[in-house]
């Protein structure tokens, strides 16, 4: 029997760029939190394989740069602000995006956010902040898309962004945690009073993805232990890529899921997360 250890290192398993197909041509989606991380690479990625894309971001000034930055209308991509914290907010954003694509065939609710403290400081501030980007404003914008799927007659599909965190849970994060075991529920229970309007809702859970929000939580950790944010972020490393998980290849699961042939794939919960959570 060989020694126990576990292996940290010494191998990295490439990032391999998704191949391009027109598989969502002449769809029109609507991609929150557009100009993060996973975000921009999924708009990226879908305006790659034929969608027009409406970019939803709290700071309309960055999707509208990142949308000049993929061709603006011209190529079917556009920018819009929405703050999820705000119900009107929400209620325009959706009437705006709409009204700009023509109808709506599928959404990413890729928007959200972290704030850490540990179980007995996280006071309930924290909670209503996270909760309300995290949960309420991710149900809402679902809510009136599936509302104008319905009116159109056509269905669609709604992906959802949760995390690994909603199903372990980790130290220091507890609204985090919660509010994401909140989406992977809603996403259940969404799916299954949808279906007869022919919409489907799935969501997936990213483990340690190179973003600004990992960057944020080494960052957090660095400031309460001696060791430094950049040694804590390699250490977040996913052990069996050996290296962070890239955007693109949530995007690419997040494209998958927004097709028509993923009709048999209702209500799941999709691990991205280099083989870290074993549910």
């Amino acid at each position: 029997m060989g020694e126990f250890k576990r292996h940290r290192g010494g191998h990295v398993i490439p990032v391999v760029e998704p191949a391009v197909f027109p598989v969502h041509r002449g769809k029109r989606f609507i991609v929150t939190g557009g100009t993060g991380g996973v975000g921009s690479a999924t708009v990226e990625l879908l305006l790659k394989q034929g969608a027009c894309v409406v970019i939803a971001d709290v700071s309309e000034d960055a999707a509208a740069k990142l949308a000049d930055t993929l061709g603006g209308s011209d190529r079917g991509v556009h920018a819009i602000g929405l703050d999820l914290r705000e119900e009107a907010s929400v209620r325009a954003a959706v009437d705006r995006a709409v009204s700009t694509l023509g109808g709506v065939d599928g959404l990413a609710n890729v928007a959200g956010m972290v704030k850490m403290a540990p179980a007995l400081e996280h006071v309930r501030s924290l909670w209503d902040d996270q909760f309300a980007v995290n949960v309420f404003g991710p149900f809402e914008i679902t809510r009136l898309v599936a509302a104008q799927m319905i009116d159109q007659g056509t269905g669609g599909s709604i992906v959802n962004v949760a995390s690994e965190a909603g199903k372990r849970g980790h130290p220091d994060m507890v609204a985090y945690n919660a509010g994401k075991a909140a989406i992977i529920n809603l996403t259940r229970v969404t799916a299954e009073e949808w279906a007869p309007h022919s919409i489907n809702v799935n969501c997936v859970c990213p483990g340690g993805v190179e973003t600004r929000m990992l960057h944020q939580v080494a960052d957090t950790h660095a400031q309460h232990t001696p060791a430094d944010a950049d040694d804590i972020f390699a250490f977040m490393a996913n052990e069996q890529l050996g290296r962070h998980i890239a955007p693109i290849e949530v995007a690419s699961v997040i494209s998958f899921l927004l097709s028509d042939q993923v009709q048999a794939i209702r209500g799941q919960s999709i691990n991205v997360d280099g083989g870290s959570c074993p549910y």
